[in-house]
């Protein structure tokens, strides 16, 4: 049964063109014959297909065929044309995450103004059922894997299938999903063939215990010959505790999708498989009374709001000016006297579940490719410090002449930098310690490194929830990493359990928050749908990459993905790579406009022009590398 889906939202074309289906089929073959024709070239070249007013640019667009946009352009295709909703072909590419094909084409003025319509969403989608703060577990299922580069069927009919089908052609296939164990009795049905993806539609089930959960998959059929309207044929059953086995405590794997075979009823033959994807969410237990709610970073009184990146800046190898140590205290503190009136971070927990504040899923430090989960805080932390000059660290003798002669029993200050030589050979040697580490031999740099920037020590959440003032605001980046992300680094494919981690760091952030503005993040949508079921003490914003990186989640892989995952789960907003809203400023309307709280970060908001022409756009607030340009840059923008 052949289910594959078209997230592009592209659907059939009534009065296309041969060239238009050409284009839409990626068919450079045709297409090309097609544009040698004189005749055919001018009358189908900007022709328009009577749905949505597309021509065949603006079909390779939403499709991100390169290759046929290459060939369109070549053959001088208007590029200055908009559909029936208002919207560019560019404006096409860029809301689908096709941010490469979009920097094929110009720039139309008129796309710096008012918002394309809102009738390029298909429909409205329906918010997911789920309770923010519930006290019970809940469990989310959807047919098909949310993992696109799997080549697995929601549902597969074998062979033996074949039987139960009508002579007339008229038999239809559903499963209805239900489950045992639950607190509710709920059942849901679903019609065969899956034509999208469900992943933002999942059912729904409570339950006091998801180790007792039976998950039931019975597959339906109905026939117009049929005196029973549905007849149950086969039915496939998976048990929640079955499939989490298989990893030590507190871990979990990031492959969430699972295939269980569909038994014929009475005969017990294989009749198909069905593939679901789970997630279970946890209650939060607190501790203390929850805390006051949150505005959210982009609610700061005075000026515009302007937050440092990792505090004043990710470090770069291209230092054009003095850098401090990504992540650190005195960043978050520099970040600070530059203008931001917020901070952004990152927060992962180690071997023994510390929340620390540190970027890269590896450390590199330790000259190989280790996770900072593999890593315990005070093996983490002495990375950190073993960084630090020689002058710092004292040998067993100098310890004990300062003990004997120091009444005080202070230690010299430390200092992040030495003129010593034995300390440069030693900063040479942290660098070669990388260079086969997965992020030397693809040349990524790593931040607050010793000989690249003034390398500070590591901090913990702690610290900056009770050393920093309260004033400044945070938005705090959990890290979770993602299957693709996994695919992509060599990297193993578990983590510690998602729930754990989680609530690990919530337990921490409610225990020292006091009346500090704070806004959770993530790029993980799995991280955003735990912190929208467990608290609603602090908003929450989806972070992506905007289709500037492939990945294989479509939550995660464009402006499209990121606005229908944020609206179904009912978070406040999203933080997007900047890049589309400076090639598209209406995009970034359409998105206000959908009632989402929007912000952006990138290499782009380090240059004034970008920034204001997100502003221009209503921008709700900018991540920057560069506080103090940015700041002053917009200093005069009323809000």
């Amino acid at each position: 049964m052949d289910q594959h889906h078209d997230h592009t939202g592209v659907g059939e074309s009534p009065g296309a063109t041969r060239l238009y289906l050409a284009a839409q089929a990626n068919d450079e073959a045709v297409l090309n014959a097609i544009l040698a024709s004189p005749a055919a070239r001018r009358d189908q070249l900007n022709a328009i297909e009577s749905a949505r007013g597309w021509t065949p640019l603006f079909v390779a667009c939403a499709k991100g065929f390169a290759s046929i946009v290459r060939l369109l352009i070549d053959a001088e295709a208007n590029q200055g044309l908009v559909d029936f909703a208002g919207w560019t072909a560019k404006e096409h590419a860029v809301f689908r995450g096709h941010l490469q094909v979009a920097k094929l084409l110009a720039t139309q003025e008129f796309e710096r103004h008012s918002a394309p319509s809102a009738r390029l969403q298909p429909r409205a989608r329906r918010p997911v059922d789920y309770r923010r703060q519930s006290v019970s577990s809940q469990i989310f299922v959807y047919l098909g894997p949310s993992h696109t580069r799997s080549n697995l069927e929601p549902v597969e009919l074998g062979v033996h299938s074949r039987g139960y089908m009508d002579a007339s052609d008229k038999t239809s296939f559903g499963v209805m999903i239900k489950a045992q164990g639950t607190s509710d009795n709920l059942s849901y049905s679903i019609q065969l063939p899956i034509m999208e993806n469900m992943v933002n539609e999942p059912v729904s089930f409570s339950t006091e215990d998801p180790e007792k959960v039976t998950l039931i998959f019975e597959l339906f059929r109905s026939t117009s010959t049929s005196d029973k309207n549905e007849e149950v044929i086969g039915t496939g059953i998976a048990l929640l505790q079955s499939l989490r086995q298989g990893l030590a405590p507190k871990r979990e794997s990031l492959i969430r999708h699972y295939t269980v075979p569909i038994l014929q009823n009475g005969l017990m033959t294989s009749i198909g498989a069905v593939t679901f994807s789970v997630l279970v969410i946890t209650p939060f237990q607190l501790e203390n009374p929850p805390p006051k709610t949150s505005l959210g970073f982009w609610k700061e009184r005075g000026s515009y709001p302007v937050v440092g990146h990792r505090g004043s800046g990710a470090n770069s190898t291209v230092r054009t000016e003095l850098q401090v140590g990504e992540n650190t205290f005195q960043s978050f503190l520099t970040a600070i006297e530059r203008g931001a009136c917020g901070v952004e971070f990152d927060v992962q927990l180690t071997k023994d579940y510390r929340p620390v504040i540190y970027h890269d899923f590896f450390v590199k430090e330790t000259g190989g490719d280790i996770p900072l989960h593999g890593l315990t805080f005070d093996q983490f932390e002495h990375l950190s410090r073993s960084q630090a000059p020689r002058s710092n660290l004292l040998s067993s003798g100098e310890q004990r002449y300062l003990e004997r002669n120091n009444p005080d029993k202070l230690r010299p200050k430390a200092r992040s930098h030495s003129d010593n030589k034995y300390d440069d050979y030693r900063s040479q040697d942290l660098l070669e310690r990388i260079r086969y580490t997965e992020a030397g031999l693809h040349g990524n740099f790593k931040g607050n490194l010793r000989g690249c920037s003034i390398q500070e020590p590591s901090t913990i959440l702690e610290q900056l929830l009770t050393k920093l003032p309260e004033s400044v605001a945070f938005d705090l980046e959990i890290k979770y990493p993602m299957l693709w992300e996994a695919e992509d680094r060599n990297m193993e494919f578990f983590a510690i359990e998602l729930n754990f981690y989680v609530d690990t760091i919530l337990a921490m952030i409610f225990r020292h928050c006091g009346d500090r503005n704070i806004t959770l993040s993530s790029f993980s949508p799995e991280v955003c749908i735990a912190l929208a079921c467990k608290q609603q003490a602090f908003p929450i914003l989806l972070i992506s990459k905007a289709g500037s990186v492939p990945v294989s989640d479509v939550r995660a892989g464009s402006l499209q993905g990121a606005i229908e995952f944020a609206t179904a789960w009912d978070l406040a907003g999203v933080v997007m790579l900047s890049d589309p809203f400076v090639m598209c400023p209406r995009l970034l309307t359409y998105a206000k406009n959908a009632g989402l709280v929007v912000c952006s970060y990138g290499h782009l908001n380090n240059d004034p022009e970008c920034a204001l022409i997100q502003v221009d756009a209503r921008l709700d607030a900018i991540i920057t590398d560069k506080a103090h340009l940015i700041s002053q840059a917009l200093a005069k923008i009323k809000r």
